[in-house]
């Protein structure tokens, strides 16, 4: 038996002991439901640095592919990759063939068996899909810029780039570059980005740009069969014009749905305006992640953990609804681009916290997006003080502690292993039924396990004073539950629910950050210990 059989086994060996450990109160979270819509729970990865499967240090599809039933395990339904097409760079932002995979990362091949299995699992994986710039180092790139220099206007790839001619007298404003005498293009982000024309697309519906686009939507949903794209950079389709970011994602998600209806799309849009997002939302796409509730130590997520402050939980789902203005919820407490969800928990601090912000996500309404390698807990090590992060420490190497270990990114910060890893590897975690990583399966069990949770929005009937502990109420009729939440840090509660529903309820599952220490459900009295979550259904 192979190193990671032998893992699988303990995994699932594992889970059932800590679905059985809380006794007989409750019933087992055994054989999720398979998700048939679109409020997925999704894992974030990114390749580079998530398993080497040829022992070159990095990270490949292969290697994921050999992982699927860890993450099937952990209770997740779909994956995000970070882009994989052929680039300069290890991030692979800077796309040099939209439909090659670099060779980094594997072969088109790989590609295809990786879908497959993850489809054989129910599972769903969306493609990073760069628009807003491509590499320098793109054929279209050479050919527009070619075209541009030789006044050739007629040409075909003349307008997929931003070109201007400056005079001797003009100063060049900041995110341009020099390509040749007083010839410069448009790259805000890096000199060897430059950012595509998609006014192009607007202009020219059926020209040149948007039918190339057109073709690498189809090849990767039709020929390659993904299930849907992760939108990079949607802000910077047109910097500070909304407008103009809607206009072009309403022909976006059109052109796509047009290919594969069902296709799901999430995008990233405003890191500080909820607002902005509304906007993007009458695209039609699917999704925005809600940076209000992730990106640091300051969202929503961990102020409701770190304060105690249980109300937080609707709140959350009703800001979501709004925002969302019919279109589907992605929240998220870390990505590739922003600190790790031990960081923004201040787990060093309170250790607990990491387990319970992860708790507070399953149960929100809406899809969820986790980032590789924060299911055990790694820290971002500061690189120059105080909440100073080099991206290549955001995108560190997942600990397996087997042989698909990868090396440390080029230039990361350097560190321990107990600095970078405070919690311990994959296989600690596996054998520790008290661990992180076994918290967040049980946490993405209860969520699959009550379809409830993540399809509707959470409804307050029931709080303390100080707020430190609430019942919510989620679906209705047969589907109905209720999600209690302690999230006071030290005391534990005593509930009279028959003073406060006017139904007969049953405890259905549980989430403890200590599974020593777990609720109990007697006449109609519920005891829960310091921040924990309780699922109650009714009893007919």
């Amino acid at each position: 038996m192979n190193k990671f059989v032998k893992l699988s086994l303990t995994f699932v060996l594992l889970l059932v002991f800590a679905f059985a450990f809380t006794g007989c109160q409750e019933k087992q979270l055994t054989n999720l439901p398979k998700t048939e819509d679109k409020m997925r729970t999704y894992y974030q990865i990114f390749p580079y640095s998530f398993a080497d499967s040829n022992g070159d240090g990095i990270g490949d599809l292969n290697g994921i592919t050999a992982k699927l039933d860890y993450i099937q395990n952990l209770g997740y339904d779909g994956l995000w990759l970070t882009p994989v097409h052929q680039s300069t760079t290890y991030h692979k932002y800077d796309v040099v063939d939209y439909y090659s995979i670099d060779k980094q990362f594997g072969t088109i091949q790989d590609y295809d068996r990786l879908v497959e299995e993850c489809h054989k699992r129910g599972m769903t994986i969306l493609l990073d899909l760069v628009l807003n710039h491509t590499s320098s180092q793109h054929e279209w790139f050479k050919q527009s810029a070619h075209a541009f220099t030789r006044y050739q206007e007629d040409n075909e790839y003349y307008g997929f780039y931003n070109f201007r001619r400056f005079s001797a007298t003009e100063s060049i404003p900041g995110g341009w570059e020099r390509y040749s005498g007083n010839v410069y293009y448009e790259c805000p982000f890096w000199g060897e980005m430059p950012d595509l024309n998609l006014q192009n697309v607007l202009d020219n519906p059926n020209g040149k740009l948007a039918q190339e686009i057109t073709n690498i939507l189809r090849y990767w949903l039709i020929d390659r069969d993904i299930d849907g794209f992760r939108l990079d950079a949607v802000t910077s389709y047109f910097s500070g014009n909304p407008t103009k970011n809607t206009e072009f994602l309403t022909w976006l998600n059109k052109t796509a749905k047009s290919i594969k209806p069902d296709c799901y799309i999430v995008g990233e849009g405003s890191w500080g305006s909820p607002g902005e997002n509304r906007t993007y939302q009458s695209s039609g796409v699917d999704s925005f992640f809600a940076f209000q509730h992730g990106y640091n130590a300051n969202g929503t997520l961990s102020f409701a953990v770190r304060k105690g402050v249980a109300v937080y939980m609707a709140d959350i789902d009703r800001e979501n609804f709004a925002y969302a203005d019919g279109g589907i919820p992605a929240t998220f407490i870390s990505n590739h681009d922003v600190a790790r969800a031990y960081g923004i928990s201040m787990a060093g601090a309170y250790p607990n916290n990491i387990k319970v912000i992860n708790g507070l996500m399953a149960m929100l309404y809406g899809t969820t997006f986790s980032y590789y390698g924060d299911e055990v807990g790694m820290a971002v090590l500061s690189s120059s003080g105080e909440n100073s992060y080099k991206d290549e420490d955001k995108r560190q190497p997942m600990p397996w502690g087997d042989e698909y270990q990868c090396k440390p990114v080029s230039g990361s910060t350097a560190g321990t292993d107990e600095q970078k890893y405070p919690l311990g590897n994959v296989q600690d975690q596996l054998e520790d039924k008290n661990s992180l990583l076994n918290y967040i399966a049980r946490a993405n069990a209860i969520r699959r396990s009550y379809p409830a949770i993540a399809r509707n929005v959470g409804k307050v009937v029931y709080s303390t004073r100080n707020d430190d502990l609430c019942i919510v109420a989620k679906g209705e009729g047969e589907s109905k539950i209720f999600i209690v939440w302690n999230a006071n840090a030290k005391d534990t509660h005593q509930i009279k629910l028959g003073d406060i529903l006017d139904v007969k309820v049953r405890m259905g599952a549980t989430l403890s950050v200590d599974i020593n220490k777990t609720p109990k459900l007697s006449n109609n009295t519920l005891t829960i210990p310091a921040q924990s979550f309780v699922i109650l259904e009714i009893v007919d």
